[in-house]
């Protein structure tokens, strides 16, 4: 695995992406009966459940959708999307126009629309499909969807971030990371300035909201007033969540005005860095998913210590967008340690990732939905990619 140049280093990442990764989900998890992907399989690829999670349908959109846009030009992959969005277009929302959570095969509402964080992926997903497409129903629903979701965020406690929950009289990091990036994007995609800069504020007020100048943190929570959550939840640092927030902030940044948020993006830079150490298991290795700034236990978060993969995919893009804005070989560093834990623990014979391992790297079970989604490892396969020919 050792890549002794950025050429060498795309190619690898390329060669993941498009021999192992995507084959993985071409051959395994596209439904014939109803365009959807099953998104409840093991590694090996079979699949345990035909729950379909909605969460994970606007996932796929995206990837298959940004593999066209962004990889290359194949039609097996548009094809994939079409049936990803024309099952979206028939089964995704009530009557309020809020994207559900859980539907049966045959399109029965097993959870409804508890989780505003659905709606995201799902909006993410419309945006990059109806660039690949030119659908106009796509961007039509995506902007409806941003002015459901720009009401509902207006109004705290109209709505739910299932899997997770709220701790009373708090806000979470998840809202203005996620919404930010996906805002500022859809914006980009339909060259809307009003959608861009709804994004662009959620970016601005993301750390001054929940960085902690005592702990030198960025927190999970804060309090809905500000400041501090005089709860354990409270002490909770989530550092996947915070670096990969630092590399979407960056990512808007230096496309809104590099040089009026320079500094802004030097700050994301080094809390990308103080992120990676805090979360760094210096015994076994991998970055933990949870941790108490102030050291106390339990941590309260369920399975701290695990090491989901999405961690550390998106540190290694973290790692690269620091490095291009500050050229510290101390971000190439950490991303070449990263790289060599990731690619020597997660990788599985069918060509996936196993997603969660225990601290000490061994398989474990998900915290969180009981999904297998290609998302996280293709998108920063994606990103690696792109980074480094920016860099080259």
């Amino acid at each position: 695995m050792r890549c002794d140049s950025f050429r060498e280093l795309a190619h690898f990442y390329r060669k993941t992406l498009l021999e192992d990764v995507v084959p993985f989900w071409e051959q395994y998890t596209v439904d014939p009966d109803d365009g959807a992907i099953n998104n409840c399989v093991d590694d090996d690829g079979r699949v345990i459940s035909h729950d379909r999670y909605l969460w994970s349908q606007g996932r796929a959109l995206w990837t298959f959708s940004a593999l066209y846009n962004r990889v290359e030009r194949r039609d097996q992959w548009i094809d994939i999307a079409r049936g990803i969005a024309q099952y979206l277009y028939s089964h995704g929302r009530d009557n309020e126009g809020r994207w559900l959570y859980r539907l049966s095969k045959d399109g029965r509402v097993l959870d409804g629309p508890i989780s505003i964080y659905v709606d995201g992926f799902v909006l993410n997903g419309m945006g990059e499909y109806y660039r690949a497409t030119g659908d106009s129903r796509a961007a039509e629903i995506a902007v409806e969807t941003w002015r459901s979701v720009s009401n509902r965020l207006a109004n705290p406690g109209s709505y739910g971030i299932a899997p997770y929950q709220l701790p009373p009289g708090s806000q979470t990091l998840g809202i203005p990371m996620i919404f930010s990036f996906f805002f500022w994007n859809l914006g980009e995609v339909l060259q809307s300035d009003e959608i861009k800069q709804s994004g662009l504020r959620l970016a601005e007020w993301l750390i001054p909201t929940f960085y902690s100048r005592d702990a030198d943190a960025v927190m999970e929570f804060r309090s809905i007033y500000g400041g501090p959550l005089a709860l354990p939840q409270g002490r909770v640092v989530i550092p996947g969540h915070v670096i990969e927030a630092m590399w979407f902030l960056i990512s808007i940044f230096e496309a809104a005005d590099l040089s009026q948020y320079q500094a802004t993006i030097a700050e994301c830079c080094r809390l990308i860095r103080r992120h990676i150490e805090l979360g760094w298991d210096a015994e076994y290795g991998g970055i933990q998913l949870a941790i108490d700034i102030e050291g106390q236990e339990p941590v309260a978060w369920q399975k701290a210590d695990c090491k989901p993969w999405w961690v550390q995919t998106e540190a290694l893009v973290a790692t690269l967008y620091a490095y291009l804005h500050t050229r510290d070989e101390s971000f190439l560093d950490w991303h070449h340690r990263i790289r060599e834990y990731a690619f020597s623990k997660y990788p599985a014979p069918a060509g996936e990732w196993r997603q969660w391992l225990d601290r000490f790297g061994n398989p474990s079970t998900s915290a969180a939905l009981p999904v297998k989604d290609p998302f996280h490892l293709p998108r920063a396969l994606i990103y690696l990619t792109n980074l480094l020919e920016r860099l080259e």
